[in-house]
């Protein structure tokens, strides 16, 4: 273990290792990785590539890369085994399942679904138990990030009432983007504090990542001292299993990110780094494959 400790700290730059825990830390972490590849899995947007909302860091981007549900074949599912039921919001942050729970319901009971809900009451949404879906539900971290990102006019408590609402009736599982604010410290902690008094299986973790025509495109990732303290954090607050989402810069940023993450013990990550992936199975690490949504790998 002390080598590929060595070798994963070497391929960092000189200014980053010093993020890298000591090895004695190290050392006392179960050594596996969670490789996930949603393959498995296909994003439906319920809007097609339309989104009112208009986040700052998105404005319906990442929309264009799933399924719409105007084309949807039912022939489309036979290579499957879960879907990722999400699309545009409204302008009060809704994503409207409601129009088309009917349709959900009659989905092949096989596929295990994955609800992007969004900002709405959980009441309406209820018949939607008989399929014990996912919930993915993004937690932001201050009130300024939901007024100058999401657009929208709630609060933190806001989110957080929803959240716990939601958690009464759904397996639903917390998503705190760091850097959400330009790259900035957007209030994760606080996040995390709040999620520390609760029971929880997993909680994602994914990364601001400038996108082209986007309000913040010009913006910068967070840097990954900043990344690394969120992820320390969380490791030291919640008891639950903490993932590595796919929505991350990728290129140079990722391959380090992904080294540090794994190093202070984060062990289910979405699309790996090659970097890290060779190195482990140069070391024999076991790693196991998931082909699906990162919520749906419990």
């Amino acid at each position: 273990m002390q080598t590929l400790y060595a070798e994963l700290v070497s391929a960092l730059p000189a200014q980053l290792r010093d993020l890298a825990p000591d090895f004695s830390s190290f050392k006392a972490k179960t050594a596996y990785l969670d490789r996930i590849k949603p393959a498995k899995t296909l994003s439906v947007s319920l809007t097609d590539h339309e989104c009112q909302q208009k986040c700052a860091h998105c404005q319906g981007h990442y929309l264009k890369g799933m399924q719409m549900l105007s084309q949807l074949q039912t022939d489309s599912l036979n290579n499957y085994e879960a879907v990722l039921i999400s699309g545009g919001s409204s302008k009060t942050g809704s994503v409207p399942i409601v129009e088309h729970i009917d349709k959900i319901l009659k989905l092949p009971e096989r596929l295990q679904v994955n609800l992007h809900t969004g900002f709405q009451p959980v009441e309406p949404l209820l018949p939607l138990k008989s399929i014990k879906p996912i919930v993915s539900f993004d937690l932001p971290g201050s009130d300024a990030v939901i007024r100058d990102v999401f657009k929208l006019p709630y609060s933190v408590q806001d989110f957080r009432e929803l959240f716990i609402n939601y958690a009464k009736y759904f397996e639903t599982v917390p998503h705190i983007c760091i850097g959400l604010s330009r790259g900035q410290n957007s209030g994760e902690e606080s996040t995390i504090d709040f999620l520390a008094g609760l029971q929880l299986k997993q909680a994602v973790f994914i990364i601001f990542r400038p996108t082209p025509g986007t309000e913040f495109a010009d913006a910068s990732p967070p840097e990954p001292a900043r990344v690394t303290d969120v992820l320390k954090y969380a490791r030291e607050k919640l008891s639950c299993e903490l993932l590595l989402g796919c929505m991350r810069p990728a290129g140079q940023y990722r391959n380090r990110i992904d080294i540090l993450a794994w190093l202070h013990g984060i062990r289910k990550i979405v699309q790996p780094d090659h970097g890290l992936l060779d190195k482990l199975k140069k070391h024999g690490i076991t790693i196991n494959e998931y082909a699906n949504c990162c919520a749906l790998n419990r």
